[in-house]
């Protein structure tokens, strides 16, 4: 910031004060000192003001990234990833992550030590106001128990992961496992009574009641005499006995009682009812589930309320139950996971859950986030097409060269702004199992359903790799574009494109999807006009480009901020960098080939009360249109 402020003092040495006189007044113009970002570190990134913006391109954080919003005990935001051990991270941006420690394993039994050996999964903390404590609910693949033979009942230890929960009283750790065997650790309610034994034979009217085996004609009681069994969150007989109900073998034949693989926890409470709930992810035989159960307790789930909310393939489960209907458009492998919901209610009063996952390869670049909908946290879910939205965030459809594997995330909120935290490949060229956190805004729009009725949905500005404004309730400046009155020279132009708060970053999404993210498109130089009803204080504009290569500006020739006593402060020729954020041909050094999604040319520069901006914006010499996807004005939050 010193460094920002240092620019600035020497750009204000070189003010230029022009007096233009007309024959009756005299209109009194300033050159305004301002950043437009010009400048780079030692390692070609932009340096900015980081008190002001931020940018997705500093890589940080982990896979699978879960924060609590812990603002109201100890004023920060915590992030929880896919870190070896979890090292927690804490924040009060949502930006910029700070390392607080290793949040596990301190002076832990040798069992312990065995569960969380490796493959330690996507974290998630919840605080519970009854308990005063904070639940880590996360996966881990144990060490192999290898004293018991499967067989006459007992199940295969195979070493795929398990669910399981820890402890704390602080949302930095540490925090201590949960054994379901001990009282003194669970609590007597919430013991896990498992059947150890082998050869216990059951007869067919007994199999709805117990998890079992099956070896020739006989049917055996499931046995669990593993180790790990006693810290498992889910009892596997329980487990399981939910899995052979639905069936979940290959393609519908009940399959055996064991150690159904689960992973990706949420837990969620119900702003509705208050209730306590948990969604996670099962997998057996090459299906994916997300299942929903209803907690008696964060460590007691209800059996009875246990339910499959989606399976991969299909937008239904009552689809998948009957055979019917496969195929999800933005599915291509067998995989939904990484869920987590919120609750939103429309301008009608009707409220839905929101239940959004994770698709396809974590690895790939097609890895995305889907969305399904239910009017209850326990379902039927139905799963959104991409004409309604359903493809919440993807990096494939902005054709981005930077970002690839959106995906595997989380929500928080910080003042009235929501925001989805995700991670994506470090490298977007390799891909694979390196990534990091990354950050957007979140908007609610109202599309049409399949039913031809309104609903609301979310939309992500976003994925981005530019230079964005950080939440306003940390920084002190909002975005005040959609307090003015906006004109426009152009009068073919759709003017409430350019404030209605939605960047268009999609180059190949949905086209019934994409006709709700429109942007304001000109045909020749013109000038945007916001005015204000009483003068603001603002300290930035931003002009988003179009996310198209042949729609794009790449100069608005002067910025006009109107001081409530008639003078003018003037901007001119602010660039957008193309050298930043676009490609060339090979072959013609001016043709764009790319352009970075939500991507904008910016000034910044001291606090000003301005009663109007003027905005005007040149069309590029041989081209036909230029778009604008959106103009913010960083306002002086009241």
């Amino acid at each position: 910031m010193k460094k920002f402020k240092s620019l600035l003092a020497l750009l204000s040495i070189f003010i230029v004060i022009a007096i233009s006189l007309t024959a009756c007044t005299a209109t009194v113009e300033y050159e305004l000192s301002n950043y437009q970002g010009q400048d780079s570190d030692a390692d070609g990134m932009m340096i900015y003001n980081k008190e002001l913006f931020y940018l997705n391109s500093i890589k940080q954080g982990g896979p699978d990234p879960a924060v609590l919003d812990d603002t109201a005990r100890s004023g920060y935001y915590y992030l929880y990833a896919t870190l070896g051990a979890f090292h927690t991270m804490r924040s009060k941006n949502l930006a910029e992550w700070e390392n607080v420690g290793p949040t596990f394993y301190q002076k832990q039994s040798s069992d312990v030590l065995k569960i969380t050996n490796s493959n330690v999964w996507a974290p998630e903390v919840i605080y519970d106001e009854d308990t005063k404590l904070y639940y880590m609910f996360f996966s881990a693949t144990p060490v192999a128990d290898n004293s018991f033979s499967t067989g006459k009942g007992i199940v295969s230890s195979r070493n795929l992961y398990n669910m399981y929960v820890a402890t704390s009283t602080s949302p930095a750790g540490p925090f201590t496992l949960i054994d379901f065997g001990n009282a003194d650790s669970c609590g007597a309610q919430n013991m896990h009574v498992l059947n150890t034994k082998s050869g216990i034979v059951l007869d067919e009217s007994e199999l709805a009641n117990n998890a079992w085996t099956k070896e020739g004609n006989t049917y055996y009681k499931a046995a669990f005499p593993h180790y790990f069994a006693r810290y498992c969150l889910f009892a596997p007989d329980e487990l399981s006995k939910v899995m052979q109900k639905e069936g979940v073998g290959i393609y519908g034949n009940i399959t055996d009682a064991g150690y159904f693989g689960t992973i990706d926890p949420h837990p969620f409470v119900d702003p509705v009812s208050g209730d306590k709930y948990l969604y996670f992810k099962a997998e057996d035989r090459g299906w994916n589930i997300i299942l929903a159960v209803k907690m008696k307790n964060w460590l007691s789930p209800d059996w009875s309320t246990a339910t499959y909310a989606v399976v991969n393939g299909y937008h239904t489960v009552q689809d998948w139950r009957e055979g019917k209907n496969k195929g999800v458009s933005y599915e291509i492998t067998s995989c939904n996971e990484g869920p987590y919901v919120i609750y939103h209610t429309d301008a009608n009063g009707k409220g839905l859950y929101y239940l959004t996952f994770s698709v396809n390869d974590y690895g790939q670049s097609t890895y995305q986030v889907g969305m399904a909908v239910s009017e209850s946290p326990l379902g039927p879910f139905r799963k959104l097409t991409e004409e309604e939205g359903g493809l919440l965030l993807c990096s494939s459809t902005t054709e981005s060269e930077s970002i690839s594997g959106a995906g595997h995330h989380s929500f928080a909120t910080l003042g009235d702004q929501l925001y989805i935290i995700y991670h994506r490949h470090t490298n977007y060229l390799a891909g694979g199992n390196d990534r990091y956190t990354a950050v957007d805004e979140v908007k609610w729009i109202t599309v049409k359903d399949i039913f031809g009725n309104d609903m609301d949905i979310p939309y992500v500005n976003g994925p981005t790799d530019s230079i964005q404004p950080l939440p306003a309730a940390y920084s002190g400046y909002k975005n005040i574009a959609d307090q003015a009155t906006v004109t426009c020279t152009d009068k073919n132009t759709e003017i409430e494109c350019v404030n209605d708060g939605l960047l268009s970053v999609h180059k190949t999404a949905n086209d019934t999807f994409m006709s709700y993210i429109r942007e304001a498109y000109i045909s020749k130089q013109a000038t945007f006009t916001f005015d204000f009803e009483n003068a603001r204080t603002i300290r930035a504009i931003m002009v988003y480009n179009s996310a198209f290569e042949n729609s794009i500006f790449r100069n608005i020739s002067k910025i006009e901020l109107k001081l409530a006593d008639g003078s003018t402060r003037v901007i001119r020729d602010v660039k957008f960098d193309v050298n930043r954020y676009c490609n060339f041909s090979e072959l013609d050094v001016n043709e764009i080939t790319y352009i970075m999604s939500g991507s904008c040319a910016f000034v910044e520069f001291y606090d000003i009360d301005v009663q109007s901006v003027k905005i005007t914006i040149d069309v590029p010499e041989g081209q036909e249109e230029v778009g604008i996807s959106e103009i913010r004005i960083l306002g002086k939050v009241a």
